[in-house]
């Protein structure tokens, strides 16, 4: 609550209420989620309505789905909230805006008038979320209790704007996906380096039969697995660090830049907090029966990044929304524009080569370990599936007549395509730049191989993509496997030591597996000895009910 308040609220009511906030003598929650609303905003049902005679707002859930579903802390914790709800002057929608609203009573903790709340209760993982309902039944505020940053009513009713972005409000909103997507990463990273710790250490079958058992990461197919994850790891934890530093940088007056960050923020969430969870689960995985323990610490992981998946915006809704802005940029660029940021690569693209037809951007294979050629690669195939996503969008427009609604729901696959291309080239384009840090050159050469690792293993796991955009051959795609190979024999003899460079303490992965010292059964035998069960000789219950059983004449 405390950074809509700061992003959102106007200076006096930065200076009102972020003072509370930080020394915790109010307990905020952010109240978006409806029981039937979610990542399409502009259909929350919530109304917030002004009553000039008092100057008031006055907040309802007009029915069951505009009940406020899923805040966290919201429970029991929180005292106030940050209401979403559509603003009504005299009768007309100024759109959703935010509201300060107090819940429960300062002193007794009990529900303020015209309040329902309570849990909504168990979930998949974070128990300790504490998520909340909220029905809100005329509660009225002050005036001054709307964020008023952007936009104000004065106490006469006006509706009065302060800048001239569309959206302002969704600014914060883009800032926690930008953390989401770092977030992916580090969560990646420490999955990455349990299973890596754990392939280290773990022994198991014959390579050779004078030398004994052999680590399970010395199989390549073991390194097939995890290392091309330890890159996408990196790969996503860098990109998020610079999405963060695009937010922190625009200017919400920018409509532009705003766009494009919202744009950016939304297919980036949708790719990283996906991907994540599956190469999680991978990792798991690769830890054989022993990453099924709650003592490895993956399954914590996994539900917690897939929590990850739907927070913020589901990924097929994120896509969309980037696919709007793409086919923006797809008209501007034939109406004769010049694209800039992110989309420069597009008008190049489409400039430059023709937009269908085979199109190899090198000569030989082996040339995508050259940085330049690989990037091209994925640019390429981005800007001619954003290209082929605007044919099949006006093709079903034209079929469809004046409906064009009904067309982009039938255009939806080519569009989410493209969005998740367009995520894939800013991913790799953007991690180049992590080949610029002041290290040494040996470590400037790994992290090189490192980049090219996880470009050829993008590739590799969606060839489709490249293939059918023609930057690829199918006969290139053994070539391209060859070279995630021979990058793994290089990464392998360092491949503990980059995962001890993320810097997890024991304390933050909890797992027996992934400990720093690789004493992992050490670890696994002395957390189930401390279970519940295993604190006294004979369980409770045998004498109760097996023996019973077990005497009976049934």
């Amino acid at each position: 609550m405390s950074l809509f308040t700061q992003g959102q609220g106007n200076d006096q009511q930065r200076e009102k209420w972020w003072p509370l906030a930080k020394s915790f003598q109010i307990l905020g929650c952010y109240a978006q989620t409806e029981l039937g609303h979610g990542t399409f905003v502009r259909g929350m049902e919530t109304r917030a309505e002004y009553d000039q005679t008092t100057e008031e707002f006055i907040l309802t859930s007009p029915n069951l789905t505009s009940m406020k579903w899923w805040p966290g802390s919201m429970a029991t914790v929180a005292t106030h909230g940050l209401v979403i709800a559509h603003l009504y002057l005299a009768g007309k929608d100024r759109g959703v805006q935010m509201f300060m609203v107090p819940l429960r009573d300062m002193g007794t903790h009990k529900p303020l008038p015209g309040i329902t709340i309570g849990s909504i209760g168990p979930t998949m993982s974070n128990a300790m979320s504490d998520n909340g309902f909220l029905a809100l039944d005329k509660v009225r505020i002050p005036r001054d209790h709307m964020l008023a940053r952007f936009c104000e009513v004065t106490v006469d009713g006006r509706f009065v704007s302060h800048t001239r972005a569309s959206k302002p409000s969704y600014a914060t909103m883009m800032w926690m996906r930008a953390n989401m997507v770092k977030n992916a990463g580090q969560m990646l990273s420490r999955a990455v380096t349990i299973a890596v710790r754990y392939s280290a250490v773990r022994q198991q079958g014959l390579l050779d039969t004078k030398a004994g058992e052999v680590a399970v990461l010395d199989y390549i197919s073991q390194q097939y697995l995890l290392l091309p994850l330890l890159a996408s790891s990196l790969a996503f934890w860098h990109v998020g660090y610079w999405l963060a530093e695009f937010y922190q940088n625009y200017v919400p007056d920018n409509q532009a830049q705003a766009q494009e960050l919202h744009a950016t923020s939304a297919c980036l969430k949708a790719f990283t907090t996906q991907m994540a969870a599956r190469q999680i689960e991978t990792c798991r995985r690769s830890c054989g029966g022993h990453g099924y323990s709650s003592f490895s610490g993956m399954p914590h992981l996994y539900k917690y990044v897939a929590a990850g998946e739907v927070v913020e915006g589901d990924a097929l809704v994120l896509n969309l929304q980037t696919a709007r802005y793409l086919m923006k940029a797809l008209r501007l660029f034939i109406s004769g524009k010049v694209l800039a940021g992110d989309m420069k690569y597009l008008s190049y693209w489409l400039t430059n080569a023709p937009q269908t037809g085979p199109l190899r951007v090198f000569k030989d294979s082996r040339m995508l370990t050259d940085i330049p050629t690989l990037a091209s690669v994925f640019e390429c195939a981005a800007a001619r599936l954003i290209a082929l996503a605007g044919r099949q969008l006006d093709l079903f427009t034209k079929e469809t007549g004046v409906n064009k609604e009904h067309a982009w729901n039938r255009a939806s696959p080519w569009l989410i395509r493209a969005s998740e291309a367009h995520a894939e080239a800013i991913i790799f384009t953007r991690f180049l730049s992590i080949l610029d840090s002041p290290v040494s050159h040996s470590l400037r050469a790994l992290l090189k191989t490192i980049v090219v690792l996880y470009g050829l293993w993008r590739i590799e796991q969606n060839p489709i993509a490249f293939m059918e955009t023609g930057t690829l051959k199918p006969s290139d795609m053994h070539d391209v496997h060859s070279l995630v190979i021979e990058q793994l024999k290089v990464i392998r003899p360092e491949a503990v030591s980059l995962v001890d460079a993320f810097g997890h303490p024991d304390r933050e992965l909890h797992s027996a597996l992934g400990a720093y010292d690789g004493d992992i059964y050490t670890r696994l035998y002395a957390e189930a000895k401390k279970e519940p069960l295993n604190q006294t000789e004979v369980a409770d219950g045998i004498h109760k009910y097996l023996k019973p059983l077990m005497k009976s004449k049934i």
